[in-house]
């Protein structure tokens, strides 16, 4: 190799090596996720918690910002959704639910389209599937992204659903006297820390 040819070779292996840092993809997993069901009754407004939920998904960063998300599949119990009204009004979202049959709410995608604008502010909007009491509806979520001072990345989510939608009844109590809105809004907080720092 001459040296014309071996400057050459140099200057491209330098362009890489400058090129790549800037824009190196980096994997993110799932940190840890928080979720509540809110609605109200003829009684008083309610929240329910979410105390086992499995997210997964291919998430990837750039530049500290969220760049791809793929491949999402979220799987809750119905039996681990948990009143503050207690056991009573458990056994009531579990029979509206049909859990008995269908014990289980799911939700699939397989992309999310994300934009973020000049002060970094990052907004996610998904188009899936969400399956509740055996019946399945196409769902658009949109979310919003931001970074955590410690270099996480949280997603935050909340998303208005009607239960009659999904051929719910909702729950009634005290011989009827006391309804369940029809409307619900599902609130989940999501973070998301890089591979290596999550695996720590």
């Amino acid at each position: 190799m001459n040296a014309k040819h071996l400057n050459a070779t140099l200057v491209v292996l330098l362009a890489i090596f400058l090129y790549h840092p800037l824009h190196a993809q980096n994997t993110l997993t799932v940190k840890s996720v928080k979720a509540t069901i809110q609605g109200s009754s003829t009684l008083h407004d309610w929240e329910s918690q979410i105390t086992q939920i499995t997210c997964l998904g291919d998430f990837q960063s750039e530049n500290s910002l969220l760049k791809t998300i793929a491949d999402i599949s979220v799987k809750i119990p119905v039996a681990a959704i948990k009143s503050s009204e207690g056991k009573m009004m458990d056994n009531k979202t579990y029979e509206a639910f049909k859990s008995d049959e269908h014990p289980y709410i799911t939700y699939t995608a397989s992309r999310a389209q994300i934009t973020t604008d000049a002060a970094r502010n990052t907004t996610i909007k998904v188009s899936g599937s969400l399956t509740m009491a055996g019946t399945t509806k196409p769902i658009t979520v949109e979310a919003k992204g931001k970074s955590l001072p410690n270099g996480d990345m949280e997603i935050s989510i909340a998303r208005k659903l009607k239960m009659t939608e999904f051929n719910m009844k909702p729950p009634t109590a005290m011989m009827g006297t006391i309804k369940v809105g029809d409307e619900v809004t599902v609130v989940v907080s999501l973070v998301l820390a890089q591979a290596a720092a999550a695996s720590r």
